[in-house]
């Protein structure tokens, strides 16, 4: 999802371009088609990555069921996920619990900051492990350190 990220802020004579698009072109041997004065960048994206993991605990993954899974629809962000929204899942013990990458933009980094916060109190996860515990994320990581993790 960085091709997004990047082409949420890039514009190619006022548009935003498809980099993968770009690359592939480039790779069969045609020429850009465009210069660097065609080229603007206008504000911020970042993605945030949502895992069923323990950050307490060194970041270990939580196995077990998401039974509720839903997320905000807003035109200033993308959602990727392969999580269902209408039946239980099951993350899989052997594959990383990575559950949704999440890409936000705005017109500055503090606007985009501010709609991730939104973003993150309009999520619902729910689940449970074997044992009937509620599910472990790291959304509540993200959202106390996103202000660390978003200072440049």
């Amino acid at each position: 999802m960085e091709n997004d990220i990047s082409a949420r802020i890039s514009y190619v004579n006022g548009q935003h371009p498809s980099l993968i698009r770009e690359q592939i072109r480039l790779a069969l041997g045609e020429r850009i088609g465009f210069s660097q004065h065609d080229i603007a960048f206008r504000g911020a994206s970042i993605e945030l990555r949502i895992v069923a993991e323990d950050t307490s605990r060194g970041f270990a993954p939580w196995i077990g069921t998401i039974e509720k899974f839903s997320f905000p629809k807003h035109d200033w962000a993308a959602v990727y996920t392969h999580v269902p929204f209408d039946r239980p899942y099951m993350i899989p013990s052997d594959f990383d619990p990575n559950l949704a990458l999440v890409v936000l933009w705005g017109d500055t980094i503090q606007e985009t900051k501010e709609r991730a916060s939104r973003f993150m109190r309009e999520i619902v996860i729910e689940g449970r492990n074997n044992k009937g515990e509620p599910i472990i994320t790291n959304m509540e990581y993200l959202r106390n350190n996103l202000d660390r993790l978003l200072t440049f």
